[in-house]
This record gives structure tokens, C-alpha cells and sequence, in this order.
């Protein structure tokens, strides 16, 4: 088709004119036509909150399409595969809309061809463009195409530890052994090992990773603040902030004796007052430096000294008091600022002093870390593993030095889009320069809600952009999107309300001005008084706060049951249903507290999915110490931690008798040792031993031994099972609280193991290990997701909800302190001054007594990491008030803060008057949470008619009466985990599995059929014997006619794939299919990227085949139900065995059911290949009849509908069964 030029200026205005006379109900705003015509510069979009970003974008595209452009010349970055999928699938939609509706046949074959090629387009992340960019361009820097991406983060770690401890030797040994072993004490801390060397070596390289040249960097930038060190200007900067505070201390002194002072006019504290004043009155002009911090040290002397340090009433008048505790507290905060410019002064001398040695430290440190750079880099290239942005720095290295490839890209790409610009980092956006030809970018974003710092997004990139394109138009075109269609105007004003006090270009990195204030644009929504904002305060009586703290297990918080009362008003009084509330968190450490309230009162609740780390999570925590023991049996904690455990149940009581069971001739035993003296009973305290405690011990000894046999000669999945399995211990946790979640956490505990298996490691001792090093750093293994209620209160973090909506929003924890524990750090980096870093100096103290130290260790932090210290305070706090921006404009109708504190703590702080319109900066900055902030905001600008309101609620408010309580459960809920109707049965099937398995071991070597079968293995059982050539029929040895083969063995590289690899990658495709709308075959080829399989088995699945299931009569049935639908539902049950009279356990994974009041409908895929759909319900019918009895006996519902999913042929067949 012929291209169709774009629109002009003019062209562009007349169309905004149009719209704005039209009589749509939903007019596009004439910023946005103007985003999505505007094209032949550079240009960005700050998009507000809600203003419709995606569908600028996507209107973009299809505009661009529909002119004639290809969509292979579109680069389109997006943050997340999830934001990919749901742009692809507009895109789907408004392509195919677009080709019903035009009659220009060139136009519906080139829209045709899009629609055909939207799979391969370049629409993703960047990490996913770079994948692919580098499988086929590696070649040119010698890197083979079948690389892998280690994502795994302990793979990563065992790696990277394995580098670090190489290049340490060689520099441990090496000809500066002596300066590196001066660097490896410096961080050497309590531990008196590497072990802090290590941490400050990850983390610096860490921040290496995300800028475009590593080594560049490290080479150029990581000594700039040393170089430019200037000590001089420093101390003229000090000396005028001493200028300034002895000149507002005087001030504040002599206004206070020209008033306030005449009410006391022998008191003892004005000869202090006196001798302060005419210290500062020997200061003139010709005062250099020196003088100034002369009479600064005298005053801070003076201050100190007893005689009337602070007014004290005398006269015991009552309306004095107010006088005086403002004078005391005003003169409090004087002197506070002197006492630390006094302290600063101490330190500048030091870092002057010290500032030769820690150069010399910082530059062993530049050359240790550019060594175990290059180590690593050359590590992983062996492996062929590389992380996501060693492809970056491949890719950047291949765009820089090959002008071929770099010009193809450059030619190629008629536009280079990228959303969620705000959170790019150094790496991205120097590939998008590389990729665009100067004047054909597109960038979208809101640099208020830049959330990703900690990733190493830097604002600065858009801020930069946003100034330039704002100051000079021939730079770029700024567009601003500010309509917001998504909130309320009560939640608008309150946003507005906040930000405009908050935020400014000192503290918050932008002005919250007319450019980036929200404008109100939903008109569906008509204002409602009641949804103003609320500010609610748990009023916390001090006195009895530790007591509700060490009572949060069994007493409710105070915020949590005024959380609670605020939900059951909503859903009873207005008819909210819970799935429209979300409680938003800014991390999940409190979560626990907020599950327990909620399900004590019995309120539905799915959490964003990941446990903050399954590893600590105490079920997970046994096992690891049950593995510990079985590796070394001698470590005490792990054992205590094992015997006292659910699955042995030892109490204190027996435990201190075991402990008294040392041998005579031992001065110390391990409690193992203690174990085998009193099964051996050769200890005087024998006698404490009585007989049942013998035999529960020698039953441990007996099991753990058998353990420790088998971890031998068994995989470590193996050994996990068997222990799960002999102790009854996945099905105990299934019974407790919360349980599928907890055997999920299990679950992917043995998978874990068997992936470390798989990745060439090896050994019980080796995952142990893998394992601490995971938990010391902090890091996941994985995220553990559950299946969640259906109409049940989100509770998500503020990161996880950015993008979403909700209608009633809660932000809670407003009260928790921010995180601080970068600015504690030893080192703090920054991309301008480079490393700042705190020097471990040795000093000789003088001291001649014996009992004094001779020498002492001092900190001195670096003049470079005070002021990286400063930059990094600022950057944090900048980025807690776009974190509390993203929380509130979730908000569709009402929004409420929720905190606690102390009225009348509160209520009596004072704070200094604004400036500008805004807080002032030192409150600001001296916040520790969000609560400080929006309390000081209602305080200070209390005139101003805010737009929210606040109000404190007591305890009386808050007891069981006055909450109320769930009237009704629904029948949807009863399903769901947190009061789930197979729990009854799951406690009468463990009651009954424990006289089982007395009875099992009575009768062990009667017993031939396995405690727990899987419906598979049972299936073999129920299948007809075939009677085939070359089948043995069970009994009947060996078939004598085996056929040799004599086929050459097949040893090309090509990936077999076997039909259970297939079997297990649909079912796993067919859970993660997202059903709330009817799936695509963009969303499919997205989501099958999502499968953990090679992709050789991926390409193996015919999706037209699945999407075709979505026509049949049940596939729609399904997508009309998903209110009704469990997917990959685990269940467990007891079973009898005819023959043998045993009973066993039966567990499973049901593929899917739909869940009605009267019957179930219960379905099972199966990709086997067969001639007749006969020969497969023949084949599986034993194994549904289970399903279907576990079903009934959990819901006591008798109707159970069968069917079978058969995807074994061309075509999908569903059959009942």
C-alpha cells in the first residue's frame, strides 16, 4: 500500500477542534490527540496517574499502521512481559476492529499482514529484546547463540562466591598483600573474616551492572570524589552555617530579654545568657575561621555548664509555664545545631587528616573490584550463562563497535517507543540512543511515579528530558497528559491536596505544580461527600503500647481491628463486595499480623502472591534443620529444632532429661552424644529415662538413622518426599491455618532441590550450604503462588499495585519508619562523586594506665560519603513521596490512610510555618514516615479546607461489640482457604493415618502396597492388561523374542522431546491461562513463554488447538463460570486396598472443576496419543472415578459431571466420562 503522510501541525489542530465540538460521550483530550499524531522529533509524554497512557500508545501504533508502516518498524519497550501481553492484545483487537470497518482493500491486506506478524514484533522488554538481538548478533564478539540467562539466584550466588574467593587468594598472596589486607580489615567488622569484604564487593557491583560500561565507569568515575576533594571550600562552608547559628541564637536571646525575660529578673540563667552574648559580640568582621569555631566551642561550653542551663519556674506561677517550656525548648533546639556544627568541625579535621590513607584504600579497592569484574566476566562466558544485563553490555558493545549493525537497527526502526520511561536505567536508555536516529523517539512515562530506584532506575533521565523539552522546543516536544479518568474527585483533591505541600525540586526531585497537579475527567463519576479522604489514627494510650506489641499474637492490633470495622461497614452497610477493597502495604513485614486479623473475623483476603521469602517460613524452616541433622547430626540447634517439631512432638521436659545424659569421662558432649548414652543407658542420671521415653526415643534414632541411609544413595527430591511422606508431614501442614499455602511453600522446597541437582551441583552438604549463603543475602529462591478466593480483599504492596485500580483503597502502616539501612552502609556510591567510604583508623589513645586501651578504632566516613550520604537522604526521601503517590492514586472512589499514634503527642507537636506554600524542607526531611508527613500537612496548613479529613479512634471504639462482626458467608467463600470444608476431613484423615501407621509398622514386612499412591499408579492397577508381543504380563518373566536393534545410536544435537515433557508443559500452560477475558492467540503466545520448559517443547504445543477448546460446549462453560472455577487443586485422601484389607493414602492434582451448589463438573486434560476416545476413558476412567470420590467426600455434593480434554490428535475432542 501506498504511505499516507503524516498530520501537520494544522491538521492536527483542527482535529482537536472537532473532538472538543463533538457530541461523544468520551472525548479524547487535545493533549492526548496531539500524543498520538504528533511525529518528526523526539517526543515525551509525562503522563499523570489514570490519563490514559496505553491507549495513546496503542491508538499511536495503529495510527502509524494504518499509514502505511510496518510493524517490524516499531520498537515498543515495555516494563513488564505482563504490560507486553496486554498491549499485544489491544493491538489484536483494534487491528481486526479496524480491518471490519475500512473498505480500501490495500488497506485490509497490509493491516492483514500486521495482524499476522504482531507475534514476532519487537513489543517487550528490553531484556527480552536483547536476548534475541544477541542469539543472533553475538557471533561478532565470539559469544555462541545457545547461551542461558542465569536467573536463578543461588546458581548466581554459588557462582559468584566461587569468583570472589579465587580472585581473593590471588590478591590475599599477591605483591600488595599488605594494603589489601589493611582493605579486607576495614570491612572485616565483628566477623573478623571476608565476610564483609564480600557484601561491599556484591553491592558495588551491583550498581556496575547498571551502567553502560563497567569498567569505563570503575576506570573513570569510582576515585572522582577523592580527586576533587576541596577542604578548604568545606570549611568556608561550615564556618558560614557557624556564622548563621551563633547569629540566630544571639537574636533569639536578646529578644528574649528585651520580653519574656522581665517575668524572671534574678533567675540564675541570665548570667549564661549574658556570657553566650558577649562571646558572640567579640566577633566582627575581620573574624577569620579559626575565631568563629573558638567562640562556638566556648558557647557549646557554656551551655553544658550547671548553673541555670535552662529557666526553671521558681515562682511556681501556672501561666508561666508555657513561657518557659518554649523558651527551654526553643533554646534546646539552638543548641543542638551548634553542638553538631561543633561535632562536624571534629570530623572535617579527621577526614583532612585521613584523607591520603583512605585514597590509598579506595584505589586497592578499584583495582580489587576491576579484577573480580573481569574474572566474573570471563567465568560466566565460559559457562555461556550470563545475567540480563551482561546481554545489555554484549548488545551496547555490538551497537558501539560494529556501525554495520548499529545503522540496519537504526534504518529499520521508523519510531522507537518506550513506556514507564520514568524508570529507566543507564543501560536502557544509552540502548535507546544507540537504536534511534536522534529524532524518532517516543517516551511515556510519570516521573512521579518512579518507584524503582533500588533497581537502579534514575528519574534524572526523564527530569533531564522533561526540563530540556519544556525550556527549548527544538529539542523535543513535551506533551502533558494531566485529565485523570480512573479517581474520584474527592481522591483527586486529596492527592492534589498532599503533593502540592510535599513535593518541590529541593526535596522530591520535581515542582508538584500546575504541570503535574491531576485534573479531574471521569464525569461518570458524580461527586459524593462521603468519599472525602480519610486520615485514621489508632489513638495509642503509650502507657499500654509494649503490652499490645507483646500481645500482637493473640490480641489484634489496634489499626487492624479499625481496618476491619471500616471493611465490614463497607461490604454490610454499602454493599461493597471485597474483592472491590485493597489494602496496600510499602512492605510486607507486617503482613502476618494483617492475615491473622483478617481471617479471625473471617474476611476473604489474597495476598500479591509471593511469601516474603518461603525459606523463612516456618514450615520450610523444620525441614531445613531436618536436613542439617541428617547431614551432621551433631549440630544442636538444627536437632532441638527437629525433635521439638510436630513431627516427633518432644516437649521441654523430656528434652532436659536427654540433656542430663553425659557421659562420666566427657567434659562436653553434643546433644546427639547425649542421645546414644541414654539409648545405651550408661549415665548415672539413667534413671531419668523412664520406659515410654525410651521407646519415643529409640523410635527417632531408628528414623533418623533410616534417613541418613537413604540420603546416600537417593536424590535429595527423593529424600524430601520420603521424609514428607514417613512423618505425615506435607499432609499436617495442609490441615493447619492457611494450609495449601503452606504446602505449596513445601512443594517448591523438594522442586528446588531437584533444580540444584539439575544444574550441576550436587551433594545434601552443597544445598545446605546454597541455602544459608540464600538466606544471609537475603535472597528468594523463588515465589510461591496460591490459588486465591474469589471475592476476597487484596492485600498487595505499593510496588506490586502500580498500574492497578481499586475502588476502595487502604494504605496502612503509615506509621512504619522508612528503611534506612543504605545510608548505614560502609560504602555509598553515587554516579557523580563516584565511592564514598567509611576509613577504619587505628589511634594511640596516650593512655598510661594499664587498664585503658592503648590504641582505638575510629569510623571516619570519607568527605566523599558525606556527601553521598546527603545526595542518597534527598534521592530516598524523593522517592517515599512518589511511593505514597503511586498508593493513592490507586483509588478509584475513596481512599483512607491508616495509622496510629499517640493523640495527645500528636496533637501537641509543633511544627515551624510554611514556605512557599510548601512544608519546610527540615520537617520534610526529618520525617521518619509517611504518617509525619500527612499529620504535619493537616496540622500546618489546618486553614486551608483540606481536602481530607482525619480522626482518631480509640479502644472503646475498637472492642468485639462495636466492630460487628460477618453476617453471612457466602457459599464462594466457604471454599475458599481460609475456611475451607476439607480441612474437617483432612483432621479426621490424620487422626486416622496416625493409628495407621502404628499399625504399619506392626506389620511392616506384610505390607507390599505403598503408603501414598498417586491416582497414576493407581490407574495401573484399574487398567486392563493388554496382552501384547514383547509385553511382560506381571508374573510372567522375561518375553523370550526380545528385539534387538541395531540402529546406529542418533548423537545430533537435535532436543528430543518426550510426550510426558509435552503432557506436563499443557497442563502447566492450561493453569496459567489468565480466563477473566476469552484468551487470544497473542495472550497465548505470551503466556507459553511463561512455561518452565525448553523451547523445544514449547514449539510442540499447538495453541490454535487450545483456543479451539474455548469453542467447544464445555470450554465455554468455563469462561462463562470463572467465578465457579479451581484450577491445579491439590487434594489428599484416605483409601482402603480391598486385597489387603491396608489403608493408604491417595494424593493428587486436579486439573479443574467447576464448583456449583448442587454438582460439580469436574475435567482433566490428557495429550496421549489415541486412534479411539474409547480407549482412553478406558484407560483413565479408574483414575476420574478417584478424582471424583475425593470431590464428593470433601463437598458432600454426589453429582460429579466427568469429562476428558483430549489433545492427543489434530483436533481437540472433550468426552464425558
Amino acid at each position: 500500500m501506498k504511505p499516507i503522510p503524516f498530520l501537520t501541525k494544522e491538521e492536527i489542530q483542527n482535529l482537536q477542534e472537532a473532538e472538543a465540538s463533538s457530541s461523544k460521550e468520551q472525548k479524547k483530550t487535545a493533549e492526548q490527540i496531539e500524543a498520538i499524531y504528533t511525529s518528526g522529533q523526539n517526543i515525551l509524554v509525562s503522563a499523570s496517574a489514570g490519563s490514559g497512557k496505553t491507549f495513546v500508545m496503542a491508538e499511536r501504533i495503529l495510527d502509524q499502521l494504518a499509514r502505511g508502516v510496518e510493524i517490524s518498524q516499531l520498537f515498543i519497550s515495555t516494563f513488564t512481559v505482563k504490560a507486553a501481553t496486554e498491549l499485544k492484545e489491544r493491538l489484536e483487537k483494534k487491528i481486526s476492529q479496524r480491518i471490519q470497518e475500512t473498505d480500501d482493500v490495500d488497506l485490509k491486506q497490509h493491516l492483514g499482514r500486521q495482524l499476522a506478524d504482531l507475534p514476532n514484533a519487537a513489543i517487550g522488554t528490553m531484556d527480552s529484546f536483547t536476548q534475541k538481538f544477541l542469539g543472533k548478533h553475538g557471533y561478532l564478539i565470539d559469544i555462541a547463540p545457545n547461551f542461558r540467562i542465569l536467573q536463578n539466584q543461588s546458581e548466581q550466588l554459588l557462582l559468584k562466591n566461587e569468583v570472589f574467593h579465587e580472585v581473593f587468594e590471588a590478591h590475599y598472596q599477591g605483591k600488595q598483600k599488605e594494603k589489601f589486607s589493611h582493605l579486607l580489615k576495614n570491612f572485616a567488622g565483628r566477623g573478623k573474616d571476608e565476610r564483609g569484604l564480600r557484601q561491599q564487593v556484591y553491592k558495588i557491583y551491583d550498581f556496575l551492572q547498571s551502567t553502560s560500561n563497567p569498567q569505563k565507569w570503575l576506570s573513570e568515575s569510582f576515585l572522582k570524589g577523592f580527586e576533587k576533594a576541596d577542604f578548604s571550600s568545606e570549611k568556608e562552608k561550615l564556618t558560614e552555617q557557624i556564622k548563621q547559628s551563633l547569629w540566630d541564637l544571639e537574636s533569639f536571646f536578646r529578644y528574649h530579654l528585651d520580653n519574656d525575660a522581665k517575668e524572671f529578673p534574678k533567675a540564675a540563667y541570665l548570667e549564661n545568657v549574658q556570657l553566650v552574648l558577649d562571646e558572640i559580640g567579640s566577633l566582627n568582621q575581620e573574624s577569620d575561621s579559626q575565631a568563629y569555631q573558638a567562640v562556638l566551642a566556648r558557647v557549646v561550653a557554656i551551655s553544658k555548664e550547671k548553673n541555670g542551663r535552662a529557666l526553671i519556674n521558681a515562682s511556681r506561677k501556672a501561666d508561666l509555664k508555657p513561657l518557659i517550656d518554649a523558651y527551654n525548648e526553643e533554646r534546646k533546639t539552638q543548641f543542638a545545631k551548634l553542638g553538631q556544627l561543633s561535632d562536624q568541625i571534629t570530623i572535617l579535621d579527621y577526614q583532612e587528616r585521613y584523607h591520603g590513607d583512605t585514597w590509598e584504600l579506595a584505589k586497592t579497592f578499584q583495582s580489587f573490584m576491576s579484577d573480580f569484574v573481569e574474572a566474573y566476566r570471563q567465568r560466566k562466558r565460559q559457562e555461556n550463562a550470563f545475567e540480563f544485563a551482561d546481554i545489555s553490555h554484549y548488545t551496547i558493545e555490538i551497537l558501539e563497535n560494529f556501525p554495520q549493525v548499529r545503522e540496519a537497527y537504526q534504518e529499520r526502526f521508523h519510531e522507537v517507543m518506550v513506556d514507564e520511561y520514568q524508570d529507566t536505567n543507564h543501560i536502557q536508555e544509552r540502548m535507546l540512543e544507540l537504536l534511534s536516529n536522534g529524532h524518532n523517539r517516543f517516551m511515556v512515562g510519570d516521573i512521579k511515579q518512579s518507584i524503582y530506584r533500588f533497581r537502579q532506575a534514575d528519574p534524572q533521565i526523564f527530569n533531564e528530558k522533561f526540563q530540556r523539552y519544556s525550556q527549548n522546543p527544538q529539542e523535543g516536544k513535551l506533551i502533558l497528559l494531566k485529565e485523570n479518568f480512573r479517581s474520584s474527585s474527592e481522591v483527586l483533591s486529596a492527592t492534589n491536596d498532599v503533593f502540592e505541600r510535599l513535593m518541590d525540586q529541593e526535596v522530591g526531585e520535581i515542582n508538584y505544580d500546575n504541570m503535574h497537579q491531576l485534573v479531574f475527567a471521569n464525569t461518570k463519576l458524580t461527586p459524593n461527600p462521603e468519599n472525602k479522604a480519610e486520615f485514621l489514627l489508632y489513638d495509642k494510650d503509650d502507657s499500654g503500647q509494649e503490652e499490645e506489641e507483646s500481645q500482637a499474637e493473640t490480641k489484634l492490633t489496634g489499626e487492624m481491628r479499625l481496618v476491619i470495622k471500616e471493611i465490614l461497614k463497607l461490604h454490610q452497610e454499602k454493599g461493597v463486595a471485597f474483592k472491590e477493597i485493597a489494602l496496600l502495604t510499602s512492605s510486607r513485614s507486617r503482613n502476618d499480623q494483617i492475615l491473622l486479623a483478617l481471617s479471625e473475623y473471617g474476611i476473604p483476603v489474597k495476598t500479591d502472591g509471593e511469601q516474603n521469602n518461603y525459606l523463612q517460613s516456618l514450615e520450610v524452616q523444620v525441614m531445613l534443620d531436618t536436613l542439617r541433622v541428617i547431614h551432621n547430626p551433631l549440630q544442636d540447634y538444627a536437632l532441638v529444632a527437629l525433635m521439638k517439631s510436630p513431627m516427633f512432638g518432644f516437649d521441654e521436659d523430656e528434652l532436659a532429661r536427654f540433656s542430663l545424659q553425659k557421659a562420666e569421662d566427657k567434659v562436653q558432649e553434643n546433644l546427639y552424644e547425649k542421645l546414644v548414652n541414654a539409648q545405651k543407658m550408661v549415665t548415672s542420671q539413667k534413671n531419668l529415662i523412664h520406659t515410654a521415653l525410651a521407646e519415643k526415643l529409640k523410635q527417632f534414632m531408628d528414623i533418623l538413622a533410616s534417613w541418613r541411609l537413604y540420603a546416600k544413595t537417593h536424590s535429595l527430591y527423593d529424600l524430601i518426599w520420603k521424609i514428607y511422606n514417613d512423618r505425615f508431614y506435607y499432609d499436617y501442614v495442609g490441615a493447619l491455618p492457611n494450609g495449601p499455602a503452606r504446602q505449596a511453600n513445601l512443594y517448591a522446597l523438594a522442586l528446588r532441590a531437584d533444580q540444584f541437582e539439575k544444574s550441576n551441583f550436587k551433594g545434601l552438604s552443597r544445598f545446605i550450604r546454597m541455602i544459608d549463603q540464600v538466606l544471609e543475602a537475603q535472597h528468594d529462591l523463588a515465589s510461591v503462588a496460591v490459588a486465591p478466593p474469589k471475592d476476597a480483599v487484596e492485600l498487595i504492596t505499593i510496588h506490586k499495585s502500580k498500574g492497578l485500580e481499586f475502588p476502595y483503597v487502604f494504605i496502612l502502616n503509615m506509621d512504619q519508619d522508612f528503611n534506612k539501612q543504605d545510608s548505614m552502609s560502609e560504602v555509598i556510591l553515587s554516579r557523580k562523586n563516584g565511592l564514598g567510604v567509611k576509613y577504619i583508623a587505628k589511634m594511640e589513645t596516650g593512655a598510661v594506665e594499664d587498664h585503658y586501651p592503648k590504641t582505638i578504632k575510629l569510623s571516619i566516613p570519607s568527605l566523599t560519603y558525606r556527601q553521598n550520604e546527603e545526595e542518597l537522604q534527598l534521592a530516598s526521601y524523593s522517592e517515599q513521596m512518589r511511593l505514597l503517590y503511586v498508593a493513592m492514586t490507586r483509588a478509584e472512589k475513596k481512599l483512607y490512610l491508616v495509622g496510629k499514634g499517640s493523640r495527645e503527642k500528636l496533637e501537641a507537636k509543633e511544627y515551624p510555618a510554611a514556605k512557599n506554600g510548601k512544608l519546610n524542607s527540615n520537617t520534610r526531611l526529618q520525617a521518619k514516615n509517611f504518617q509525619d508527613w500527612i499529620w504535619a500537612i493537616s496540622k500546618v496548613f489546618a486553614k486551608d479546607h483540606l481536602n481530607f479529613s482525619y480522626r482518631f479512634v480509640g479502644e472503646d471504639q475498637l472492642t468485639r461489640e462495636a466492630i460487628g462482626q460477618l453476617e453471612t458467608k457466602s457459599p464462594l467463600q466457604d471454599s475458599s482457604q481460609a475456611d475451607n470444608r476439607q480441612s474437617e476431613t483432612i483432621k479426621e484423615a490424620l487422626e486416622m493415618l496416625k493409628e495407621v501407621e502404628v499399625y504399619n509398622t506392626l506389620h511392616l514386612a506384610a505390607i507390599e502396597l505403598p503408603s501414598v499412591q498417586t491416582p497414576s499408579q493407581i490407574k495401573k492397577f484399574y487398567e486392563p492388561v493388554m496382552d501384547m508381543e514383547g509385553v511382560e504380563i506381571a508374573g510372567q518373566g522375561q518375553s523370550v523374542d526380545k528385539k534387538i536393534s541395531f540402529d546406529l545410536p542418533d548423537f545430533s544435537t537435535k532436543e528430543k522431546v518426550t510426550g510426558a515433557e509435552i503432557g506436563s508443559a499443557t497442563h502447566e500452560l492450561m493453569q496459567r491461562i489468565d480466563l477473566n477475558q476469552r484468551p487470544m492467540l497473542a495472550s497465548l503466545t505470551e503466556t507459553i513463554k511463561q512455561v518452565q520448559t525448553s523451547q523445544a517443547v514449547r514449539e510442540k504445543i499447538n495453541l490454535a488447538k487450545i483456543l479451539a477448546f474455548f469453542d467447544t460446549e464445555l470450554g465455554q462453560e468455563i469462561l462463562a463460570n470463572t467465578d465457579h472455577l479451581y484450577r491445579e487443586q491439590p487434594f489428599s485422601m484416605l483409601k482402603r486396598d480391598q486385597k489387603s484389607q491396608e489403608d493408604f493414602v491417595v494424593r493428587g492434582i486436579l486439573d479443574g472443576y467447576l464448583l456449583y451448589e448442587d454438582r460439580i463438573v469436574l475435567f482433566d486434560y490428557k495429550t496421549d496419543r489415541y486412534d479411539e476416545p474409547s480407549q482412553l476413558i478406558d484407560r483413565y476412567r479408574g483414575q476420574l472415578a478417584l478424582y471424583g470420590e475425593a470431590l464428593s467426600r470433601a463437598y458432600s455434593i454426589e453429582n460429579i459431571e466427568k469429562y476428558l480434554i483430549l489433545l492427543g490428535k489434530d483436533e481437540v475432542q472433550v468426552v464425558k466420562v
